[in-house]
């Protein structure tokens, strides 16, 4: 139902409210108008009578008063709206007075008659040897009333009719502007968000208009700003996952090409120095020393082969490379105490949740030891299965934080770690206050399509 026919709607139904009040008003009023009129009508008609029969005309001296009354009724004929009859005594109609001329052969509607027609009682005047009859008529009064009734009716029915029409139209021409509006609001729901409205004579359309065209700018460049984000993010990953391919090419380069030479060099000083007995022997210890370096260069390469790639990501799973990568640290920093917490269905993901876990675990763990001189860390993932399942990261450290000692290299470290969850679609917030530690959570929605 549109909202022109609702306001025509409305305005034709106080309309009719308005007939129906203003009829019952003007039915009432003419009820007590016929009334009044009848009443004073009847009063006249009584007064006459009886003047009437204390004339000369109407004695007891006359010989036939009753003929002389008759002639004299039929002389005045009809009585106001009155209808007067004369009997004898033997109650035998012997006068009648003639029908009202007055709009003769019409009559109101029985309805309308009902409604309207005053209930005044007939009035029997004695006589010497009869009486007379006096019987109020508003049939003719009930008429004009009707009559009226129906003019104003008319009237009322075209002033209604082109009361709508005139409101049907000034509403089209008001309203026109709720169309540009619902086409708009069309095209912006289909993707057209470059659409604008223009300017409206109405204040109260141009302030909507206005407010739409900033609602759509401002959505535009929303979505704007989402979809060069949703690029950034998806170059961002792309660029991550290129960058652990080349990785594992050259740990895999490293494994293969380098450690093979160093165990062969490894093997030739060991057989170099095997062939000669003297301890003292320059050859031997010449010997004895490339073993030692290229057994260095050898712990060296595997280093730098598990800082690029780690095996165990790859052979065991997500729990046991966290767990070889908190073992690694410790190891490598046995002042610092690394506590790890994993929970259930870590080893379920694939390899891009896997790795970007891992170096976040990794970034975190390399910037403590370099930044935060902590003492301890704890290190805790856990699966949570709501919707949607996340995977749930949370490191903390007991070090200095990020005061005023949040060095440039601190924050590419944190610009590392949230890049990768960013581009993952997940969120990382950080909390930390000068002496009071660093905390770092991290979400990374794992739902089935990650899986």
């Amino acid at each position: 139902m549109s909202l022109r026919f609702r306001v025509n709607l409305a305005i034709s139904l106080i309309g009719i409210l308005c007939i129906v009040v203003m009829t019952y008003v003007l039915i009432d009023y003419k009820r007590k108008s016929i009334g009044q009129e009848i009443e004073a009508g009847t009063r006249v008609t009584i007064q006459l009578l009886e003047s009437i029969l204390l004339s000369p005309v109407y004695t007891a001296d006359a010989p036939d008063p009753l003929a002389n009354l008759t002639q004299y009724l039929r002389s005045v004929g009809r009585v106001r709206a009155n209808e007067v009859r004369l009997y004898d005594r033997n109650n035998i109609l012997i006068y009648e007075s003639p029908p009202s001329e007055y709009k003769q052969g019409r009559w109101a509607p029985r309805w309308f008659t009902i409604l309207v027609a005053p209930d005044i009682a007939q009035v029997r005047l004695s006589l010497i040897g009869g009486s007379i009859l006096i019987t109020p008529d508003s049939s003719r009064s009930v008429l004009d009333a009707w009559d009226e009734f129906v003019r104003f009716a008319l009237f009322i029915v075209v002033f209604l009719l082109l009361l709508n029409i005139a409101v049907f139209r000034v509403l089209g021409r008001t309203l026109q502007p709720l169309k540009d509006i619902v086409v708009a609001m069309s095209d912006m729901e289909k993707g057209t968000y470059s659409v604008r409205l223009k300017s409206y004579d109405l204040p109260e359309f141009n302030v909507i208009a206005h407010t739409f065209n900033s609602m759509a700018g401002s959505l535009e460049t929303a979505l704007t700003t989402e979809r060069e984000l949703e690029q950034n993010r998806k170059l961002t990953q792309l660029i991550h996952e290129k960058l652990e391919e080349e990785r594992k090419s050259i740990a895999r380069e490293l494994h293969d090409e380098l450690g093979q030479c160093v165990t062969a060099i490894k093997t030739i000083g060991t057989a170099i120095a095997n062939r000669y007995d003297n301890k003292h022997d320059e050859t031997r210890q010449n010997a004895e020393t490339i073993v030692e370096v290229a057994s260095h260069i050898y712990d060296v390469v595997h280093s730098m082969i598990r800082q690029l790639r780690p095996s165990a990501l790859d052979n065991l799973g997500l729990s046991d490379a966290i767990s070889d990568l908190v073992a690694q640290y410790q190891r490598q920093h046995p002042r610092l105490k690394v506590d790890l917490m994993l929970g259930e269905g870590l080893d379920q993901f694939d390899e891009k949740v896997n790795i970007t876990v891992y170096r976040v675990v990794q970034e975190s763990l390399t910037n403590v030891v370099k930044h935060a001189e902590a003492t301890q860390v704890t290190v805790a993932l856990s699966l949570l299965h709501d919707a949607p399942a996340c995977l749930h990261i949370r490191i903390s450290d007991d070090g200095k934080g990020l005061g005023a000692a949040y060095t440039e290299g601190q924050r590419f470290g944190m610009l590392g770690i949230k890049e990768r969850v960013q581009a993952f679609g997940g969120d990382v917030q950080y909390d930390s206050r000068p002496d009071s530690g660093t905390l770092i959570v991290a979400s990374l929605p794992v739902g089935l399509d990650k899986l």
